[in-house]
Order: C-alpha cells, then structure tokens, then sequence
C-alpha cells in the first residue's frame, strides 16, 4: 500500500485533516464529489483555540489577512433600543476574538497550503463508491462523472464527509438526534443600517416578530444575514424574502442588496454512536451535527482532525500502539456530546424567547437579556466556553499522572521532595488531558516552544535546587530522548537568572526568572510534564520519577 490514508471529503475538516497527515509525515490523499470549494458559507465563525491550530499548522498569516476580528455583539430592538451588548473576554489565548471568515475562504486557504506545502491537490468530482475493510487495510472504489473507475487499497480511511456522510452510512452507523421545527435563512449583502455599529460588532435585532443577525464579513459593509423563521414558512431563498424579512424584523431605514450568495436549511442535533469503526474514522458533520448556535460546528470538526492526525501518524510508523487511535473517539465524543447539549439548549430557549410576543414579556426578556449580559463572569465564562480553549481530555486512557498520596506527604518538603503545600499547588497547574496555556518564555512563547509534530517533556526544578535534583531529571531527559528520539523535545525549567551546572551540556534550559512558568503550572517542587503534539497534557508527575514516567509511554508507545 502506497498510500497511508485516504481522506473522503474536501471541506475544512478534511483539508486539515490531509494536511495534518502530510505535516506528520503520511502520505495521503484528498477526495470530493464537488466542483470547489463550497460557495456557501455556512460556518463562518473562527474561534481561539482553532486559530491556535491554525498557528500550529502554518496558515495562520493568510487566514488572519483574509479574516475579520470580532470583538463582540450588539443586540438592539427594531426601534434601536440598546437591550445588551456583549463583549468576548476570558479568552486567555494569543487569539482573544472571534474571527469573520466564510468558509469559502478558509476552504481556499486549506487547499492553497495543502497543495504549496504538502504537494498534495484535491482530487475534485471523484465520488466514494463503496468501501470495505479487514484487518490488514481498507480496499476503497472510487469514480468519476466521466466513467473512470479505480480501486486502491489504504490502511485507513477517514471520513469527512459531511453530514450526509457516504463513509458512516457504509458503516450502517445510525445518525441518532432529532430536526428543529424550524428554518434557518443565510445570505452574504451588503447592508445599510441607520444605526453605526463597529465593523468588529455582530448586530443583533430583537422584536416581537423575530430575531435578525448581522456577522460582519471582510469587504464594505458586507455582513451574513441570518435569521429563523417556522418550518412552514415556505417563502423562496430569494434577495425579495431577505428585504421582506428585514422589513419585519429590522430597523426603519435598513436596506440590504448586492448578495453573493443565498441558502436555507433545517437544523439538526445528530450523532453517530461510534467515531472509530476498525480502520475507518468519521470526523466532523460525519460524526456530529447541531445547530449553529455558538459558531462550533467547523471549528469541533477541524479540532477532530487536529486531534487525530498526530495519533495515526504514530501508530502507522510503528511509534505508538493502536491503543493510542481508541483515545480519539474516547476524547472526542464527549466533546461532541456536551456541545450537543449546550447548543440544544441554547437554540430551544431562543425559540421560546422568540415566542414572546406581548409589550410586557418582552420588555422582561429584554431587561433579564441586559442584566445577565452585563455580569463579567457570564462574559468569561462565555468567552471560554465559545473560544473552545476550556475543552480538555480528563477521562482519556491516553493521559495520566502520578502523584504522591496525600496521606504520605510531609506538611513541608524536604530537599527535593514535596511538601503539602507543594501538593495543594500542583493540583492548579494543567491537568492531563488540559491544554496548556500560552504565555512568554525568555523572548519566546510557551506555544511556539511546543509547536511541531513533536512531544515536550518539560522538567521543571522548583524551589529546591539541588545536584541530585538536576542529575535526575538529566536521566530523566535521556530516558524519554532514548524512547522517543527525535520525537521529543525536552527542556529543564530553572526559577531563577543562572544556568545550573550540574546538568549535561546536551539538555536545553529555560529560565524562569520572575518565576511565572512554573507558578501557572503548580511547580513549586520539582515535578515533570509530558506535552503532546497537539497542546494537552499527556503526563505529569510529583515528584519526578523516570520509573513512573516509563510505565505510562509503555501504555502508548512500542
């Protein structure tokens, strides 16, 4: 087999999902039933911590050029009456905004740098036939609209698809969930508002026949549209049914015209029961689809492929075990299952608000909506939620830790052993499976430190300096340099200005003067964390132990 993986799909997910492979060192290649890349742009909305993939990946200068920050929202009422405002905060990530791109643009920036960097061209009108599979690979048939046929043979094949997935259907793997009564409406115009809203401001119109969204776009006075109207409301996706909408819905004065482009669809809340079925993985709409509230759909499916990529790229060069390819729908479908829930919830209470109709609940909606709006730890926590920074892998059986037992902890340390203090301080550094945080490091960054394709073992010192602290997280270096090779990188953290001199000359050193690093990783002791190639805690230990740490890589790695 030539190949190491096929990617059905040529969306943002399986663009990232192709150039994540070739990035980690597989060859792969790229289908679509489509033309181009898609000329609607139903996700437009890009969030922190997919922009911190981005960074990883190297697109991240051509996304943000072609892209629009937002800042925040402005809901107002048909007679612009201020109801809230709503600021993006509590986004502790080098990207703290939201970015304005249609998805067609970040389809053509994927496939542009898939093809410069990777040598790697979608495949266009090339159509899944029919697959199966058995325990030594995958044997796929593909055609095309002009009659050409092949067959081929792959060790994996990734399914990114969409929500009509030929991948999980061959699976016989059912789409569980349900359809809102309800029809969502898109177009990209340009729009003339008698109100000045910030071009980093979503507007948002809140009356008693509806609800209409304007999401700034790059260009002019350009914006996405988007509104909800019943299910049996069956006027056409035409310019005349968005002005008459805006009529009802917005502001006196508004105009809107010069659209580049028209969809409507129905909403579902849908998820497979399994994202791995032998050699064949689903991702993205394959595997999940919600509503849109929060902007998550693009951005959870791209993080699949970001999650998995690294993942397979191991096991297929003979690094890792299969066992590490299980964590990915045990990490993953929690995830999917939590942002079901949120977005459902969210989406069924703005059609009951939607529902209010008399001056009297909707000036309580309105007032509640203003109030809760304006609590900075809603804002936060919002921020947080939405960005998808706060997601993290607690629960997967590729992550771990070792600490010392509470009950076997002194109430101070000694040497370099840690105290109970210690142990309390440590529980507020990243947990495994939590990303790790950005932040300087000398004239660099935490997160340009542990980009790549590679693990970071980070040894930090603590307060304790000692030779027999050095020597040992010196051996502890060359152990996971001895298992992983190049695939490691590993750096000793030291709180303070000086180099110690009791550690190999090999071992890189990263000085923590003011003592920062290790505060927001709870290392007043001397302690270990093992970064994996896509920004989450893998493993940590109190006290640094090599023998504990060679347990957990003869869990994942041969």
């Amino acid at each position: 087999m030539a190949l190491d993986a096929l990617v059905v799909g040529a969306g943002p997910v399986g663009l990232v999902m192709a150039s994540e492979l070739a990035r980690h060192g597989l060859s792969c290649r790229i289908i679509d039933q489509g033309e181009g890349p898609s000329i609607w742009s139903k996700a437009q909305i890009i969030h922190a911590r997919t922009l911190e993939c981005f960074h990883d990946m190297g697109v991240i200068d051509p996304i943000l050029a072609r892209g629009r920050q937002v800042a925040g929202a402005r809901i107002l009422s048909p007679t612009l009456e201020r109801i809230a405002r709503v600021e993006i905060g509590g986004i502790d990530s080098p990207y703290p905004f939201l970015l304005s791109l249609s998805q067609r643009e970040t389809e053509i920036v994927l496939a542009e740098h898939l093809e410069r960097v990777h040598g790697v061209k979608v495949e266009r009108k090339v159509k899944l036939e029919s697959f199966s599979q058995d325990e030594g690979g995958v044997t796929v048939a593909l055609a095309a609209e002009d009659g050409w046929v092949e067959e081929l043979r792959v060790p994996y094949l990734l399914g990114c698809d969409g929500s009509h997935s030929t991948v999980r259907k061959t699976l016989d793997l059912p789409f569980e969930g349900s359809t809102y009564d309800v029809r969502l409406l898109q177009a990209d115009v340009r729009v003339e508002l008698p109100v000045a809203v910030h071009d980093d401001e979503i507007a948002i119109f809140l009356g008693p026949n509806g609800m209409l969204g304007f999401f700034p776009l790059p260009g002019e006075g350009r914006y996405r549209m988007l509104t909800f109207v019943d299910a049996d409301d069956k006027r056409p996706v035409a310019l005349e049914t968005f002005q008459e909408l805006l009529k009802e819905r917005g502001p006196a004065g508004a105009s809107l015209g010069d659209p580049a482009w028209m969809i409507d669809f129905h909403i579902h809340c849908r998820l497979a029961p399994h994202s791995r079925v032998g050699r064949v993985f689903l991702a993205g709409d394959a595997a999940h689809i919600h509503s849109p509230a929060g902007g998550q759909g693009m951005n959870m499916g791209i993080q699949d492929a970001y999650n998995l990529a690294w993942k397979l790229a191991l096991v297929t060069r003979g690094v890792a075990k299969d066992a590490l390819l299980d964590s990915y729908e045990a990490e993953r479908r929690p995830v999917a299952e939590e942002t079901l829930r949120f977005t459902d919830v969210s989406t069924r209470g703005l059609q009951t608000a939607l529902t209010m109709k008399s001056p009297l609940t909707i000036g309580i909606r309105n007032h509640l909506m203003s109030f809760v709006t304006s609590l900075g730890f809603v804002k936060e926590r919002a921020g947080r939620t939405v960005s998808q920074i706060e997601v993290a892998y607690p629960k997967s059986p590729a992550v771990g830790q070792d600490q010392s037992s509470l009950w076997n902890i002194r109430l101070t340390g000694s040497d370099e052993r840690p105290g109970l203090s210690d142990w309390i301080h440590f529980g507020d550094g990243p947990a495994p499976g939590a990303r790790v945080p950005d932040m300087p490091v000398g004239s660099d960054t935490l997160h340009n430190l542990i980009c790549g394709t590679h693990h970071t073992l980070l040894c930090f010192d603590g307060a304790a300096a000692t030779n027999e602290g050095y020597e040992r997280l010196g051996r502890i270096v060359a152990a996971a340099r001895a298992r992983l090779g190049d695939r490691v990188r590993a750096y000793v953290i030291v709180p303070g200005s000086e180099l110690p001199t009791a550690l190999p000359a090999d071992v890189p050193v990263l000085l923590d003067p003011d003592g920062e690093l290790h505060r927001r990783f709870g290392a007043r002791s001397e302690c270990i964390y093992v970064v994996r190639p896509d920004g989450y805690v893998g493993y940590r230990s109190q006290p640094a132990d090599e023998d504990k740490l060679a347990v957990w890589l003869d869990r994942l790695f041969v």
